[in-house]
C-alpha cells in the first residue's frame, strides 16, 4: 500500500507572529516579558515553534494533579484528517516523554512518514512538568535539529507555566477565598481569578459567566480555553446549565444525594458532566442587582459529597457577587503606565533572559560521549608443555618468539638412566621366573608365588619405564608463538614433575582487555563499538565491538577496575601478548552539560550524603 505524504503548509497556523531566524531570541525574550495572559504567550510561542520546523501542528500539555493536560493548542484542518483522534496521539507522546523524562520520537499510527517529536520538561520547585508535542515532516533532514529548536521552544514556554509562589487559597476554606477577592479584586484578572477558585474548589474545570435581569447569559471564562466562542456545543451546554441555575435562583449539583432539597437535580447539569467526561458538577448564582448576577460552574473528575462546600459559597455569595462583577467589568486586568526605570529593569530581564537561553540551548546540544580506559593484549588460548616425570634435560631446540607448527619438538630429556634401569629390571624379572620354576620344582608352592608376585612386579615397572622413554621428546600441542621458555642455557639440568616448561598460544586472534572503572561501568554495554591505539603503533587504530563484561571487578594498580574484553584479527602478527594502550568507547550521545559535569555532581552528591 503506498502511503500519500502530507504536502501542507503552515502558514494558516502562522496567523499572528512568524519566526524571523535573525531575531528569534529578540522575538522570544519580547513575548515572555510582555503583558499578555499565560494562554497567549503560549500560543504566540507554539506559532513560532511550527514556523521554524515547518511543522503542521502542536500542542503544549501541562502535567496537573497527575493528569496531562492540553494547554493551548494549535492544529491544521488537514493535519486533523491525518488522524482520527490526532489530539489523543499527541497527548501518549507527551505521556510516554513525560515518563521517560526524554525526548521522544513517534509516527502517526494511520501516516507513518509524519513524526510527532515531544520534547519534555520536568517539574521543579518552582514549575510545574511540561511537554512540548509537535507534528513534523522530516522528509531526508536529519532529526537531532529539530530536536534540538523544540526542546528550547519547550524551555521557553515552561517559563510561562511556572508558578507564582504558593497559593493564598485554603482548598474549602470561604473566609481565605472572600478575604482575598475583596482584599484584591482591583489586582486580579479573570483568568487569575479562574485559577482561585479551582484551588478553592479542587475543580478540574470551571466556567465563569453574567446574567442579566432578561435572564440572558454570556459567558466569560472557561479554564484551559484562551479564547470563548459561544456557538460551540461546549460553550452552549455552560450558558443553558447557567440559564437554569438563574431561573432557580438556587445551586444544582448533579449527582448529589436524592432527600436533599437545597440543590437542584438538573438534567442540564448531567448532560454537561457527561459530554465533559467529568463525575460530577454544580453551578452557583452570585447575586447581583435584581436578577443580575454571575454564575459559576464547577466541574470534578471524582464524585464525593460536595454539600458543605457548596453550602460555603453560597453563604457568601452575596458578598462574592459585587466582587466577581467589579473583577469582570473592569476586563482582564488594568495596565499600569511604566516609568523610565522600569523599562530598564524590563531590558535587563531581557536582555539576561535571552542569555539565559543561549547558555540552556548550548547545554543541551548533543555530543558523543566517550570512555577512555586502559587496554591490554592477551592471548585467546594459552597451552602449557610440563614435565610429565623427573629427569635431565638433554636438548632444547625452540626459544621465546619462535613460531611453531602442532606436535613440533621443543625438547628432549635424557633417557640414559631410563634405559639402564629397563636391562636391570629385565635381568631381575629373568632371576625371578627362573626362581619360581626351581620351586615348583620342589613342590614349594609359597616361595613359588611370592617369586611370581616379584616377577609381575618388575613387569609393571618395565612397562612404566617403557612409557617415559616414548615420552622423552616433548612437543608442541598446537601451532602458535613461543611465549615462554628461555631453556638453552639449562640443558643437562634436572627438571621436576609438574615443572612448566613452555607457554605456547595462537596469535591469529588476540584478546584485548580494557580496563573500565567502576564508576563509569553503568555506561558500558555489549556490543558497543570501540577504538583502540596502541602505544607501539601511535598512527593506527584498530576497530572492534564489545564481547563481554566481567561480571565481578578486579584490583588493578589500586584502582576497582571491570575487565571488559574484545576479539581482535592478529594476521600480520602485529599485535603481542602484553602490549599496551588506550581505547574509545562510543557510550552515545549525551548533553554538553552532562558530559563536562555529571562526575563532579555525582562528588558532590557523595560528598553531602556523607556529611548529612
Amino acid at each position: 500500500m503506498t502511503e500519500t505524504l502530507p504536502q501542507e503548509s503552515n502558514q494558516e497556523l502562522l496567523k499572528v507572529q512568524p519566526p524571523d531566524p535573525a531575531r528569534l531570541a529578540e522575538q522570544i525574550a519580547g513575548i515572555l516579558a510582555g503583558k499578555d495572559g499565560e494562554k497567549e504567550k503560549i500560543g504566540y510561542l507554539l506559532q513560532l515553534a511550527i514556523g521554524l520546523v515547518n511543522g503542521a501542528g502542536a500542542v503544549f500539555f501541562v502535567r496537573q494533579e497527575e493528569e496531562i493536560r492540553p494547554a493551548v493548542e494549535l492544529i491544521s484542518r488537514q493535519a486533523a484528517s491525518w488522524s482520527n483522534d490526532i489530539s489523543g496521539e499527541l497527548q501518549e507522546s507527551a505521556k510516554q516523554a513525560l515518563e521517560q523524562g526524554k525526548a521522544s520520537i513517534s509516527s502517526l499510527a494511520q501516516l507513518s512518514s509524519v513524526r510527532i517529536l515531544s520534547c519534555p520538561v520536568p517539574a521543579t520547585e518552582e514549575q510545574q512538568a511540561c511537554c512540548l508535542s509537535v507534528l513534523v515532516l522530516f522528509g531526508d533532514s536529519p532529526r537531532e535539529p529539530f530536536l534540538i529548536i523544540l526542546q528550547l521552544m519547550a524551555s521557553a514556554l515552561a517559563q510561562v507555566v511556572r508558578r507564582k509562589g504558593k497559593s493564598q487559597i485554603i482548598p474549602g476554606d470561604s473566609a481565605s477565598l472572600l478575604h482575598l477577592l475583596l482584599r484584591q479584586k482591583e489586582k486580579l484578572n479573570l483568568r487569575e481569578m479562574c485559577d482561585l477558585l479551582r484551588n478553592w474548589s479542587g475543580c478540574s474545570m470551571l466556567a465563569i459567566g453574567i446574567g442579566n435581569k432578561n435572564g440572558r447569559v454570556r459567558l466569560h471564562a472557561v479554564s484551559d480555553m484562551v479564547k470563548i466562542d459561544s456557538r460551540t456545543r461546549q460553550s452552549r451546554q455552560f450558558i443553558k446549565v447557567m440559564q437554569e441555575c438563574q431561573q432557580h435562583l438556587r445551586p444544582s449539583l448533579w449527582p448529589g444525594e436524592a432527600d436533599d432539597t437545597r440543590y437542584e437535580q438538573s438534567l442540564l447539569m448531567k448532560e454537561l458532566v457527561r459530554a465533559t467526561g467529568m463525575q460530577q458538577g454544580a453551578a452557583v448564582f452570585l447575586p447581583g442587582a435584581g436578577r443580575d448576577g454571575s454564575l459559576v460552574v464547577f466541574l470534578w473528575p471524582e464524585e464525593e459529597g460536595r454539600a458543605s462546600l457548596l453550602t460555603e459559597f453560597s453563604e457568601i455569595s452575596s458578598l462574592l457577587g459585587p466582587a466577581f462583577q467589579a473583577i469582570i467589568s473592569s476586563g482582564h486586568s488594568k495596565k499600569v503606565e511604566a516609568d523610565a526605570g522600569a523599562m530598564s529593569g524590563k531590558k535587563k530581564r531581557i536582555i539576561a533572559g535571552a542569555v539565559a537561553f543561549l547558555i540552556f540551548g548550548i547545554a543541551l546540544f548533543p555530543k558523543t560521549f566517550n570512555l577512555h580506559p586502559d587496554t591490554r593484549v592477551k592471548p585467546v588460548q594459552v597451552r602449557y608443555v610440563v614435565a610429565r616425570f623427573d629427569g635431565i634435560l638433554e636438548q632444547v631446540f625452540v626459544e621465546p618468539g619462535d613460531r611453531v607448527q602442532k606436535d613440533a619438538p621443543l625438547a628432549k630429556l635424557d633417557g640414559r638412566e631410563i634405559d639402564l634401569e629397563l636391562r636391570s629390571i629385565e635381568a631381575d624379572n629373568a632371576k625371578a621366573l627362573k626362581m619360581r620354576d626351581n620351586y615348583l620344582a620342589t613342590g614349594d608352592i609359597a616361595p613359588a608365588q611370592i617369586a611370581l608376585l616379584e616377577a609381575r612386579r618388575l613387569q609393571e615397572r618395565s612397562s612404566l619405564l617403557r612409557d617415559r622413554q616414548q615420552k622423552l621428546d616433548l612437543d608442541s600441542p598446537l601451532e602458535g608463538i613461543v611465549l615462554t621458555g628461555d631453556l638453552k642455557q639449562e640443558v643437562g639440568g634436572p627438571v621436576t614433575r609438574g615443572q612448566m616448561l613452555f607457554e605456547i598460544a595462537p596469535l591469529e586472534t588476540v584478546l584485548i582487555e580494557l580496563a573500565v572503572p567502576d564508576e563509569d561501568v553503568s555506561y558500558v554495554k555489549k556490543d558497543m563499538e570501540v577504538e583502540i591505539r596502541f602505544d607501539a603503533f601511535p598512527g593506527r587504530t584498530w576497530k572492534a565491538t564489545i564481547d563481554r563484561i566481567a561480571p565481578k571487578s578486579d584490583l588493578v594498580q589500586g584502582v576497582n577496575v571491570f575487565l571488559t574484553t574484545l576479539e581482535l584479527k592478529n594476521d600480520n602478527r602485529m599485535l603481542q601478548p602484553g602490549m599496551q594502550g588506550h581505547a574509545k568507547v562510543n557510550c552515545g550521545r549525551r548533553s554538553l552539560a552532562w558530559i563536562y559535569f555529571h562526575k563532579p555532581w555525582y562528588a558532590l552528591s557523595r560528598l553531602l550524603n556523607k556529611l548529612f
